[in-house]
C-alpha cells in the first residue's frame, strides 16, 4: 500500500468539518429531532397494543403499502415506529450521506478547489477518504442522537441503539455509493443523479420483497421475500429493532461500504483530476429552436426532475388509491379511530384525504427546481444568457414558469394515480381526486413566492432559506402540526394549515387569498432581481 497517496487526509477531514460544521449539524440534529416529536406524537396516537395491533394489520396485511413501508415485527411501538416512518429517515440519511461525500469530493473538483489542495502535500486519495470520514462520523454521531430520541421516549436502551445504528448503517452505505459515483460522472449533479438513482433502485428491490413477503396475523410479523437481501434498505430493515435486533446484519453494512470504498480509490488512482471515468455526452452541432428564448432553455434544464417526480407521484397515487378500501374496513376498528377526522364515512372522502396530504410533499420538487435556478446565477451560466439580448425578467421568467407549470403538473398526476381507487370503488369520482390533489397548489405556490422574493432581495441566503421555509411549514402543517400538539398560532404560520378541506365544500376565498400572498411575494422578489447585480458563488466559502 502507497501511503503517500493518503498524505494530508486528516487536515483536509478537519477543512471538511469547518466548511460544514453548520450543515452538518443542521442534518444531524434536525433528523434526530424530528424523530423525537414522531415517536412522542405515535406514542399518544396509539396508546394501547391494540391500538397498535389494529394499525399494523391495517397496513402490514396490505402487499401495496408493504411498498413504502418496513416490514412489522412484533407488537411494540417502537417495533410499529420502524415499520411505520423508518423508510422516510433512512431515504434522508441516505441522501445525507450523499449530498457529503459528493460536496467533499466531485464539488470539489468541478469548482477547482482540488487544484489548490492538490498543490499543497497532500496525496491522491486523501480528499476522498477525508469525505469519507467525514461522511461516516457524521452519520455514526446520527446513529447515537436516534438512539436517545427513542429513549427519552421511554424505549429500552438495548433496542433504541438497534434502530439508531440500523438507520446510521443505512447513510454509511450510501455514502460509500456516493464515493463511487463521484468517479464515474464528470459533474456534482451527474454523481448525485447516479446516487440518487441508487438509492431509488434500493428501495425499490426492498420494497417489492416487503410486498411479496407474507404476513402472519397472529405474531404480527412480517416475512420478507428474498429480495430484500440485495438492497441495505432491506438490510437495515431485516435487523428488526425492538424486536430480534439482529445486530450482525451491522457486518453486511461494513463489508458493503469496504468494498465501494475500495472500488471508489481505485477508480480514483485511474483517472485525471476532473475527469470522470463515464466521459462527458457531446452535444448536438445545432440548437433546437426551442432553445432560442429563455424557457425553452430553462424547461431544458428542468425536463428530466420533472419526468421523474411525475411518473413516481402517479404511481405513489395509483398505489395508494389501489389500497384505500381495505385499508379504511381496517382501521375503523381502532380503538381511537376519532384521531383521523371523520374521513372514514366513505371511500372517496378517505382518498381524498390521502392525496391532500400527500400533496404537500410536491413541494420537494418545487424546492428543487427552484435551487437549479438560484445554481445557474451562482455557476456563472446566467451571465452569458444576460449578455444578449435577453433580459433579466425573461430569464427569470422562464425558469419560474417552468417549475410552476411542472408543479401543477405533478399534482395532477398525483390526483390521476389515485383515481386507480375508482377502479375497485366505482362511488369514486377522479375529479374529485383531482381537486384535492389541486387544493394543494396555492400553499406550494406561496412557498415558490417566498423563495423568489428571498432569491431577489438576499440571494446569497436562498438555498438556506428555502429549506427552512419548507421544513417550518411541513412540521407545523396538517401533516405533523396537530400531531404534535402545536398550539394553533405555530401551525397556523404553515401556508398548508390554509389549504381548504378536502372533507368540506371548497370555498373560493383561501384559496384566493393564498395565490394573492404568493403573486405579491413574487412581484417583490421579481423588482428585487431585475434591480440587484448578478451574483457569482464564491466557492471557496461554500
Amino acid at each position: 500500500m502507497n501511503m503517500k497517496a493518503y498524505t494530508g487526509t486528516f487536515i483536509l477531514a478537519m477543512l471538511a468539518l469547518k466548511r460544514d460544521r453548520i450543515r452538518l449539524a443542521s442534518w444531524i440534529i434536525g433528523i434526530a429531532l424530528l424523530l423525537g416529536f414522531m415517536v412522542a406524537a405515535f406514542a399518544e396516537m396509539l396508546p394501547t397494543d391494540q391500538d397498535i395491533i389494529n394499525m399494523a394489520t391495517a397496513h402490514g396485511s396490505n402487499p401495496a403499502m408493504r411498498v413504502f413501508l418496513g416490514p412489522i415485527s412484533g407488537v411494540s411501538l417502537g417495533g410499529f415506529m420502524m415499520f411505520r416512518i423508518s423508510t422516510m429517515f433512512a431515504v434522508t440519511i441516505a441522501f445525507f450521506g450523499i449530498l457529503t461525500v459528493t460536496r467533499h469530493t466531485r464539488q470539489n473538483e468541478e469548482t477547482e478547489c482540488e487544484d489548490l489542495t492538490g498543490s499543497t502535500a497532500v496525496g491522491r486519495h486523501a480528499g476522498l477518504l477525508a469525505a469519507l470520514i467525514v461522511t461516516t462520523a457524521g452519520n455514526i454521531l446520527l446513529a447515537v442522537l436516534l438512539a436517545l430520541a427513542f429513549i427519552v421516549n421511554g424505549h429500552p436502551a438495548g433496542d433504541s441503539f438497534a434502530a439508531g445504528a440500523a438507520l446510521g448503517a443505512v447513510g454509511i452505505a450510501f455514502a460509500g455509493v456516493a464515493a463511487i459515483t463521484a468517479q464515474l460522472a464528470e459533474t456534482t449533479r451527474g454523481a448525485n443523479g447516479l446516487a440518487g438513482l441508487a438509492v431509488g433502485v434500493a428501495f425499490l428491490v426492498s420494497g417489492v420483497g416487503n410486498m411479496l413477503g407474507d404476513f402472519d396475523a397472529a405474531t404480527i410479523e412480517i416475512t420478507s421475500a428474498w429480495p430484500v437481501w440485495l438492497s441495505p434498505f432491506g438490510w437495515y430493515q431485516q435487523i428488526h429493532a425492538f424486536y430480534q435486533n439482529n445486530w450482525w446484519i451491522i457486518l453486511l453494512f461494513a463489508s458493503f461500504f469496504a468494498l465501494c470504498v475500495k472500488a471508489a480509490l481505485m477508480l480514483n488512482s485511474r483517472r485525471d483530476v476532473g475527469m470522470g471515468m463515464i466521459p462527458a455526452r457531446r452535444g448536438p452541432a445545432t440548437a433546437s429552436v426551442s432553445l432560442l428564448s429563455p424557457l425553452g432553455l430553462a424547461w431544458r434544464l428542468h425536463y428530466k426532475l420533472f419526468i421523474t417526480w411525475s411518473i413516481a407521484a402517479l404511481a405513489v397515487g395509483a398505489i395508494l388509491g389501489g389500497a384505500t378500501t381495505d385499508l379504511i374496513e381496517r382501521m375503523r376498528g381502532m380503538e381511537r379511530a376519532e384521531l383521523f377526522g371523520d374521513i372514514f364515512g366513505m371511500s372517496e372522502t378517505f382518498t381524498m384525504a390521502l392525496v391532500a396530504i400527500l400533496g404537500p410533499f410536491i413541494v420537494f420538487y418545487t424546492v428543487q427546481a427552484f435551487l437549479r435556478m438560484v445554481s445557474e446565477e451562482a455557476d456563472g451560466l446566467a451571465e452569458p444568457i444576460l449578455a444578449t439580448a435577453e433580459t433579466r425578467l425573461k430569464w427569470v421568467l422562464g425558469h419560474i414558469t417552468s417549475y410552476i407549470l411542472g408543479t401543477i403538473a405533478i399534482l395532477l398526476a398525483l390526483g390521476l394515480g389515485a383515481s386507480a381507487a375508482s377502479i375497485i370503488e366505482p362511488d369514486i369520482r377522479v375529479l374529485k381526486l383531482l381537486e384535492a390533489a389541486m387544493i394543494q397548489g396555492p400553499p406550494i405556490l406561496v412557498l415558490a413566492g417566498l423563495s423568489i422574493m428571498i432569491f431577489g432581495l438576499a440571494p446569497r441566503w436562498s438555498g438556506t432559506f428555502v429549506w427552512a421555509a419548507l421544513i417550518i411549514s411541513m412540521l407545523t402543517g396538517p401533516f405533523f402540526g396537530p400531531a404534535l400538539n402545536l398550539p394553533q398560532w405555530v401551525q397556523n404560520i404553515s401556508p398548508f394549515t390554509h389549504a381548504p378541506s378536502v372533507t368540506e365544500p371548497v370555498t373560493a376565498t383561501p384559496i384566493i387569498l393564498l395565490l394573492l400572498i404568493a403573486a405579491v411575494f413574487t412581484l417583490v422578489g421579481l423588482v428585487s432581481f431585475c434591480r440587484r447585480d448578478i451574483r457569482r458563488q464564491n466557492y471557496l466559502n461554500r
